[in-house]
């Protein structure tokens, strides 16, 4: 029986059509495997050998499902092909779609086994894509797949890589044993990261975790084989792959379909991540802020998570409520705790214990530890609207051992009665030490203070200018200042030198008048002579 010649060029068409509509050749190895999970086979067996005598590869994919039977077939197998023997062409079915695949690698032959109820077939595609039928009179189990194809043993090399490559990428979820080769090429859903957590619902199975990436990993998969792999910031810093009876891939394989099953499945996912896995990190946030050991880059990265929900607004209030902002030298405050009390005292921020910090404390204030604009820094601002203010802005100083402090009373006692004969009203002149973890004032030669010791704004220690100096406030010399060093030394001698000295290296700016020097060295000369005279 003749077709006409209109129906078979339509035919001819439409198979090169399917064969080519895939970006990869190699991908007709997922259509395989699916077809051998349809037919219910529990282990799927991928085989490249290379026949060096005849020049040929062959690629074998076998199955132990419940084969098919002549009637399928007929019906299913080869109703896109012409057959040899009756040349007839039929309406494209399901199961040949992805069937005529296998020639998308341009093979010289296919040669299908296969068997069912007592009924045992060989079916062989040649080029041309004309088939024909040969009952077989030996058992087959399940359906075996053969492509016969010239090639090099290099390419056939080549060809075992790239096949490699499409089974782990399409096939890497398959719920079944699938080797290459004798070796295993699937595993279970899974995914690496960071308070990992997993739902299952009838249809749907979705693992998810916290990942460095703010574009992280979508995978979507049904049935275990991949529909699509994608990465977008809509959820920053989740990753997750979803297997789901919503999903299904585009007839080019290469999306998957976005439609109201799709957003089904998105339902899921975003009530998972906005539930289970925050609450994960928010658990793990705490634990870390009471002590725990973990990598700094881990830190950073859960608090990164901690502010994306306050930022898209779906943050749950428990949250709020949760210990995970540490502190220096406490223990770790809510995110609410600091919003109720940042109005009263700014809150700080600092990366060492010290006695800044210590006294900062004492005074009602929340330390907290973290960097400028690190994650947490940012998760402070998240909860009050304002940065955590550097404890930097704030000094003091540490007093000294009392005899280390007895070798600066020549010096002490010297400055402080040369700045009265200028008139300047120092109450004391005494030194201390600066040299504090995050001292903005270790490098200074001096400060001045209201009383020793006590917590100072940095803008309120002065700038050593004649203004401060005949405010009444205390003059703090710097114990680990090289020149002040060098001074003390001279004290023992010549003590009035040493003032006079040490007074001038507090105008390194250009605020002592050569008037006003002058009038300094003749007061430390005049008091040398007096001492001198006595």
């Amino acid at each position: 029986m003749a077709a006409a010649t209109p129906e078979i060029t339509n035919i001819g068409d439409a198979l090169a059509g399917l064969v080519h509509q895939f970006a990869d050749p190699w991908a007709f190895l997922r259509e395989l495997v699916q077809n051998s999970i349809d037919a219910g086979s529990p282990q799927i067996d991928v085989r490249i050998d290379h026949d060096a005598a005849r020049g040929t590869m062959i690629v074998e994919v076998a199955d132990a499902g419940e084969g098919m039977s002549r009637e399928i077939i007929d019906t299913r197998l080869t109703r896109l092909f012409s057959s040899a023997k009756e040349g007839d062409y039929t309406k494209i079915g399901r199961f040949g779609i992805g069937f005529v695949s296998v020639f998308a690698i341009d093979p010289d032959v296919v040669c299908v086994d296969t068997g069912r109820a007592g009924e045992w077939w060989r079916v062989v595609f040649r080029r041309d894509r004309s088939f024909e039928r040969i009952r077989l009179h030996d058992p087959v189990e399940g359906t075996t797949v053969r492509l016969y194809k010239a090639a090099s043993a290099t390419e056939v090399e080549a060809a075992r890589e790239r096949a490699r490559e499409t089974l782990a990428y399409w096939c890497k979820h398959v719920k079944i044993e699938l080797h290459l080769d004798g070796e295993r090429v699937n595993g279970p859903l899974d995914i690496e990261g960071l308070c990992k957590v997993r739902h299952e619902e009838e249809g749907t199975a979705l693992v998810m975790a916290i990942v460095p990436e703010a574009e992280a990993l979508r995978g979507y998969y049904h049935g275990g084989l991949t529909l699509h792999e994608e990465r977008d910031a809509s959820l920053p810093y989740i990753a997750y792959k979803i297997d789901s009876r919503f999903l299904e891939h585009t007839l080019t394989r290469d999306n998957v379909i976005r439609d109201a099953n799709y957003a089904k499945a998105m339902t899921i996912v975003q009530e998972v991540a906005r539930g289970r896995l925050l609450d994960q990190v928010f658990a793990a946030l705490e634990r870390i802020a009471a002590g725990e050991a973990a990598p700094a880059e881990e830190r950073e990265l859960l608090y990164r998570c901690a502010e994306a929900p306050f930022n898209f607004r779906y943050a749950q209030p428990r949250w709020l409520m949760m210990k995970v902002l540490p502190t220096i030298g406490g223990p770790p405050v809510a995110m609410k705790t600091l919003r109720d009390q940042a109005t009263a005292r700014p809150v700080l921020r600092a990366t060492a214990m010290s006695p800044l910090v210590e006294a900062m404390r004492a005074e009602k204030h929340f330390v907290m530890a973290c960097a400028a604009r690190d994650a947490i820094d940012t998760l402070v601002y998240t909860a009050t609207s304002t940065w955590a203010t550097a404890i930097s802005q704030w000094c003091t100083a540490l007093p000294l051992a009392p005899e280390e402090a007895r070798s600066w009373a020549p010096l002490c006692a010297a400055m402080a009665a040369l700045l009265k004969t200028r008139g300047w009203k120092v109450r004391e002149v005494t030194v201390g030490r600066f040299d504090y973890p995050e001292s903005a004032i270790a490098e200074r030669v001096a400060i001045t203070q209201g009383r020793f010791g006590e917590v100072t704004k940095v803008e309120d220690i002065g700038l050593m200018a004649s203004g401060w100096l005949a405010s009444g406030r205390v003059l703090v010399l710097s114990a680990l200042h090289p020149t002040l060093l060098q001074l003390r030394a001279v004290a023992r001698r010549e003590p009035e030198l040493a003032a006079y000295l040490a007074i001038k290296s507090f105008f390194l700016h250009g605020e002592l008048s050569s008037t006003m020097d002058a009038e300094l060295a003749s007061a430390a000369a005049e008091a040398r002579w007096r001492r001198m005279g006595e």
